[in-house]
């Protein structure tokens, strides 16, 4: 025994180094050990703060538009490229021209006018009593049939080369008088024309005369 506690004090350092392990390994099982004792990252327990993030976070994001469903689309502007349309204009309708209605279908023909006398007075085929009031009236016709309205008469009685008597009138067919009165125009005996100008509407124009006595009676 005394040879061996010797034999260790002759080597001072293989104790120092010794020691100095012993203490080493110590401190690195007390280090060991309270690694173990402390709670593991996934059970701690949540902050305040971590607490109030997680509350508020759906909120927040109910709260805040996105583009597709809360904001309204912007519109789309017009390519530059395509050009642009001209705005449609309804036309407008003018009256039909005075020339339109001397052209219109139905009142081109050449008119046909007849005078019609009285026989008030009258004492042979073309022949009538001084003082005769026997009337006269026309008909007209162009390829409508017989002209009513839209017809004028301008009446001219001579006698010899003298004018008697001019009337105009408004009408071609007698509403139920005479279109043209004699009066007095054949209180003295001669040879008479009575004479009728014919207008219309549609610048037809025709002229027919007759030619008659007037003899003491």
């Amino acid at each position: 025994m005394s040879s061996g506690r010797g034999s260790l004090a002759d080597h001072p350092v293989i104790v120092i180094i010794s020691v100095v392990a012993a203490v080493v390994g110590l401190i690195v099982g007390v280090k060991e050990l309270k690694g173990t004792d402390s709670a593991p990252p996934s059970v701690a327990a949540p902050t305040a703060t971590d607490t109030a993030t997680t509350l508020r976070t759906p909120a927040a994001t109910r709260a805040a538009p996105t583009q597709e469903e809360d904001m309204p689309a912007p519109e789309e502007e017009p390519n530059a490229s395509e050009p642009a349309r001209a705005p449609v204009t309804q036309p407008v309708e003018e009256e039909p021209s005075r020339a339109a209605a001397v052209q219109s279908p139905g009142h081109t023909a050449p008119l046909v006018v007849r005078i019609k006398l009285g026989s008030s007075g009258k004492t042979g085929p073309d022949t009538y009593r001084v003082g005769s009031r026997p009337g006269a009236n026309t008909e007209v016709y162009d390829d409508t049939g017989r002209l009513d309205r839209g017809c004028y008469v301008q009446w001219t009685l001579s006698r010899g080369s003298e004018v008697v008597r001019r009337v105009t009138s408004g009408r071609c067919r007698p509403p139920s008088i005479t279109l043209f009165n004699f009066e007095d125009s054949l209180d003295e005996p001669g040879s008479y024309t009575l004479k009728a100008d014919v207008t219309t509407d549609w610048r037809q124009m025709g002229t027919e005369s007759v030619t008659f006595n007037v003899v003491p009676g």
